[in-house]
């Protein structure tokens, strides 16, 4: 066919669907047939922008090194992306989720991926901060900036596998501006003190809450919440008081499809043995006698230790809104204890030892960490205090003697 220079690329103006001026490129690219396409990229800011883009890709048409970008859309693409992932379930669920409710419907969503530039994702990460919210009573609110970093960290890894594939030239996420690690950083830790959390435990054994047991636990223990959900009786020696965490809960949702529950690994991928209190394992000695009593089945070896009421593994969202009813009731009767999280009983569990003065690669073990390093970055507000004994049983060592005075 027919074709003009690669020199003589073009660069026109368009309007978008909401009125504004953008500037799109075309130029020509050899196919291996000798043939030759026409081709485009549009959602340039600038006039200016545009020619640089078109310089660009004539030097490399020149150099022999053009890469022949697709038309796929970023949606389409990321499909197949997501379908090639090996993670956790749990892990691509929630890819899959932030992809849906997010980068679906979005304009970034039906784009070309060879035309997404930074700037477009800058103006998206914008909007999602000023009205992004997209839950049931919130609608149209300010998405948080964590979320909004997610977002931005999906879409990353689309595009630099989309760079790898040789279907980009480069990926214009890397240049683009989320909210930084600081402004994403999660709020300051809650914790209990020793007081607090003795007087939730009394007020929920008083109350006859039936999972008054596993907060026991969870303060006690410092579990996760899928690892006590996959807790078994099994997983009890009692006669040592000991409890084996071997496995944690899976637990996921997508839309349009059934929930599925699974028993993985943990989340270090190690097996580890937390030793428990007397009280502890007196109130698990206490539960099983009543079990095998009254129903034998849910007090058998390989059961589960915290089920629901009809026997059944806990659905871990529901697990987490009956603390929340608990702990709200609790405030009622206690204004000034603090609404924690149910991670935050973990939290409370590190804090504890560490203040007591228990050393942080014995609270590490008992986490799970993978390292004592992660433990200390973790819990620096509470290392800090043990910095302080450290500081004043050192400069008492180091005090020099008293002198008698004469009689």
């Amino acid at each position: 066919m027919t074709r003009r220079s690669n020199l003589d690329g073009t660069v026109s103006p368009y309007a978008t669907k909401s009125g504004e001026t953008r500037y799109r490129v075309a130029y020509w690219v050899d196919r291996p047939d000798g043939d030759a396409l026409r081709r485009f990229r549009r959602g340039f800011a600038t006039r200016r922008e545009a020619l640089a883009a078109l310089v660009e890709v004539q030097v490399d048409i020149r150099r022999g090194v053009h890469v022949d970008e697709t038309r796929e859309t970023f949606n389409a693409y990321a499909e197949k992306y997501f379908d090639s992932l090996r993670v956790r379930p749990s892990t691509l669920a929630g890819y899959r989720k932030h992809f849906r409710v997010h980068v679906l419907p979005s304009p970034i969503g039906r784009a070309p991926i060879a035309d997404i530039t930074k700037d477009q994702l800058n103006r998206f990460y914008r909007q999602l901060e000023q009205t992004g919210r997209k839950d049931r009573g919130h609608l149209g609110e300010p998405l948080g900036p964590a979320t909004v970093r997610h977002v931005h960290v999906l879409i990353s890894q689309v595009l630099q596998h989309a760079l790898e594939d040789g279907l980009i030239r480069f990926n214009p996420a890397k240049r683009a501006s989320p909210p930084t690690k600081l402004e994403a950083a999660p709020p300051e830790m809650i914790t209990w003190s020793a007081e607090d959390a003795r007087l939730f435990l009394d007020w929920s054994e008083s109350s006859g809450d039936y999972l008054w047991l596993a907060w026991l636990t969870l303060l006690g223990t410092g579990m996760r919440r899928g690892e006590i959900l996959g807790l078994r009786w099994k997983d009890l020696d009692l006669d040592n008081n000991v409890i084996t965490i071997a496995r944690a809960m899976s637990y996921v949702k997508e839309a349009g499809r059934k929930p599925v529950i699974d028993f993985r690994a943990t989340k270090s991928g190690r097996v580890r043995n937390v030793d428990i209190d007397a009280r502890l394992a007196a109130a698990f000695r206490a539960r099983h006698d009543m079990l095998r009593a009254v129903a034998p089945e849910l007090a058998r070896g390989e059961h589960l230790i915290f089920c629901n009421r009809y026997g059944q593994p806990h659905n871990p969202t529901q697990f987490s809104r009956q603390w929340r009813e608990r702990v709200a009731k609790a405030v009622e009767v206690h204004p000034d204890l603090d609404a924690l999280h149910l991670h935050e009983l973990r939290h409370t569990h590190a804090t504890l030892l560490l203040r007591a003065g228990v050393h942080p690669k014995i609270v590490s073990e008992r986490l799970g960490h993978a390292d004592i390093q992660t433990t200390l970055n973790t819990y620096s507000h509470a290392v800090k205090t043990l910095q302080r004994g450290a500081a004043d049983l050192v400069g008492a060592l180091l005090a020099p003697a008293s002198v008698e005075q004469p009689v």
